[in-house]
């Protein structure tokens, strides 16, 4: 992983996921798409509804999800028939990183259940769940990525 190339992008969308500018999916994608140079006005637009589980329903975990678009976009086929196994099992990789880490890859196991919008301030206030588990998981996904898939490889 190229840290100082990374760190910066980071800091600078770590600050947008923490003020609550950006969710999850958005943040991973994001940062990813940046670290890679990509320049597509569909990022972060395709991981919007992705956040808090998918709509905020708490299924797949949106730093999950988000990651999954980065390896779609890395490694996904071109064409229909093509091989998906390199991006399957890149996927199945990401998957066992987080729930290694974190205790599953749905949001609800992350966190636990809750209502994000009647817990707002619980989940999103000091010491809540979005600082203490999210925002580290967010960042965790963003070093995993970039260290399973280098920047030099992609040139």
């Amino acid at each position: 992983m190229n840290e100082e190339h990374l760190n910066p992008i980071l800091e600078n969308r770590m600050r947008d996921f923490q003020a609550g500018r950006i969710q999850c999916a958005e943040t991973v994608l994001t940062v990813m798409a940046e670290y890679y140079g990509w320049k597509d006005r569909a990022i972060p637009r395709v991981a919007t509804a992705f956040g808090g589980g998918i709509a905020a329903m708490q299924d797949a975990c949106g730093a999950y999800t988000g990651g999954a678009m980065v390896i779609g976009m890395l490694m996904g086929r071109d064409e229909p028939g093509g091989d998906r196994e390199p991006a399957v099992a890149a996927c199945k990789a990401l998957r066992a990183f987080i729930c290694e880490g974190y205790g599953g890859a749905d949001c609800r196991d992350i966190v636990g259940k809750m209502d994000f919008v009647a817990q707002r301030e619980a989940f999103r206030g000091e010491g809540g769940k979005h600082q203490t588990v999210c925002e580290p998981l967010v960042e965790a996904v963003c070093r995993y990525l970039a260290d399973a898939h280098p920047r030099a490889a992609m040139t």
